[in-house]
């Protein structure tokens, strides 16, 4: 884990109030599938305390980011430039995702897809097979599907509207892989809930997203209780 002052490298509207920001990082070798930043983009404490991104995908010397604008912080965050400096702090988190798996089904949902993005090209890379079903409510929310054709991830679109791939939830395509392959999920709540209850007996890994403070845990501002009374 470094904090860090680094350089906005790109900062462009990718889709309706979402973004995708490059950003200096020395040490992408640090990185691993399911880290995190947080970043501060603004002077002053108006408002408090950094926000927290998935690292969508790293490169030589620049880390990338999605998100969208639903408050104060990313509106800031929204109207840098390139040149602008921020801070952060990272990598951070577990590596909760399996890499051993020899079939894998990630099933990303909105802005969860940036947390799924890292996985699927290091899998790839390993010579694991992997399948990506990539879903939004809308075809112009779907900000990664270029990612995924460039990095040549096997997917498949679903958007709520039926504007692009398939009509509705990118659940319904669970019931076409069997339970040889390992599934990862990162999206709204909501989806992953229903997730854990049509996999029952499944292998399945999620990524909980939360807003946080600390970006430790130490706070437990973001911790999620587990069925032994503990946190996650």
């Amino acid at each position: 884990m470094r904090e860090l002052r680094v350089k906005v490298l790109k900062n462009l509207e990718v889709g309706p109030q979402t973004y995708l920001m490059e950003l200096e990082f020395p040490f992408p070798e640090e990185i691993r599938p399911g880290h995190f930043v947080m970043l501060k983009g603004w002077s002053g404490l108006d408002p408090m305390g950094r926000r927290a991104f998935a690292i969508a995908d790293k490169r030589e010397d620049r880390i990338s980011i999605y998100y969208q604008v639903v408050g104060r912080g990313t509106a800031l965050m929204a109207r840098l430039k390139e040149g602008d400096s921020v801070e952060i702090l990272g990598p951070l988190g577990n590596r909760l995702f399996r890499l051993d798996g020899q079939r894998n089904l990630l099933l990303g949902g909105g802005i969860g897809m940036p947390g799924l993005s890292l996985l699927a090209k290091e899998l790839k890379a390993l010579g694991k097979e992997v399948f990506v079903c990539y879903g939004a409510r809308s075809s112009s929310l779907l900000v990664m599907k270029e990612w995924l054709k460039e990095n040549g991830i096997e997917h498949k679109l679903f958007t709520d509207d039926g504007s692009e791939g398939q009509r509705g939830s990118v659940l319904q395509a669970l019931k076409d892989f069997d339970e040889s392959w390992v599934v990862h999920a990162c999206g709204p709540k909501k989806m992953l809930k229903t997730l854990k209850e049509m996999a029952e007996g499944r292998e399945v890994y999620l990524s909980l997203e939360a807003d946080m403070a600390c970006g430790w845990g130490v706070c437990l501002g973001c911790v999620v209780p587990s069925k032994d009374g503990k946190f996650l």
